[in-house]
């Protein structure tokens, strides 16, 4: 028996997704308030930045949560929003998939320009989230209350939301580019094509000297080095100083070595 490809089984997640969050599975009758939901590739910056990076992930990974909280912040701001790196996320869900793909899909139905602050708010709430599933609670309050503060506001928006072909196809053609590329975990990043094996850049100062490394540019001075630097210099004015105080004390050494010398021994 052939093995499900993960594309088919994220595919059958947002079924279950739909299902369990109480959503009708009509797709041609629920596109009320998925208008401007984001269907296509899910990118920041400049379009013809020099360095491309490409992250597979999933809300609901633990290991992406620290990725995103430790890397992902800093990168956005050094190197996406100076123009040099082009950030396209990629959806590749984890356990439990049916909770992570229903996140993902309210990202995408409060539409481009808040999809990334979404993506962020769900990683801020994973273990509370997963917390909730664990013991058997109501995901769907939980998932609802954040699709609120993104203009989801109504339940019947929030089932057509989770139910929506088009969102599930988009989903499902981002796991398919990870299957194209080989991705088997997450997180897992590209540079420019390059797959990054290892685990430097899983820390931001690795990551910035793969990203400097690509951009042909020295990796930033340290706050070790940095500091270093800032240290006062000492100039030969200040050595003249030293060197004139050394003098004087070896000679008022020796005067005292020469009484010592002339009188009585010191107490031992």
């Amino acid at each position: 028996m052939k093995a499900l490809s993960r594309r088919a089984v994220v595919l059958a997640a947002s079924v279950m997704a739909a299902t369990a969050c109480g959503a009708a599975d009509d797709a041609n009758s629920i596109d009320a308030g998925t208008d401007a939901a984001a269907t296509n590739e899910m990118v920041l910056g400049d379009a013809d930045a020099p360095v491309t990076v490409i992250e597979y992930a999933s809300w609901t990974c633990p290991a992406c949560l620290q990725f995103n909280d430790e890397v992902v912040g800093k990168m956005k701001e050094d190197y996406v929003e100076t123009g040099k790196v082009k950030f396209i996320f990629r959806e590749f869900p984890t356990p439990p998939a049916n909770i992570s793909v229903a996140g993902f899909a309210i990202a995408r139905c409060a539409g481009e320009d808040q999809y990334f602050d979404v993506v962020d708010d769900l990683f801020s709430r994973q273990n509370a989230i997963l917390g909730v599933a664990r013991q058997g609670g109501q995901v769907k309050s939980a998932l609802q209350a954040v699709a609120s503060r993104y203009g989801i506001t109504s339940e019947e928006d929030f089932d057509a939301c989770l139910s929506n072909a088009d969102i599930r196809k988009a989903i499902a053609a981002s796991v398919g580019e990870g299957e194209e590329d080989g991705i088997t975990g997450t997180p897992t990043v590209l540079v420019d094509g390059e797959m990054l094996s290892g685990s430097d850049w899983r820390r931001y100062e690795g990551m910035q000297t793969v990203l400097n490394e690509a951009l042909g540019e020295e990796a930033p001075a340290t706050e070790e080095a940095a500091a270093e630097e800032s240290m006062p210099t000492e100039t030969d004015a200040d050595m003249s100083d030293d060197t004139a105080a050394t003098s004087e004390d070896g000679e008022a050494a020796e005067t005292e070595a020469s009484d010592t010398d002339s009188g009585e021994a010191t107490p031992q």
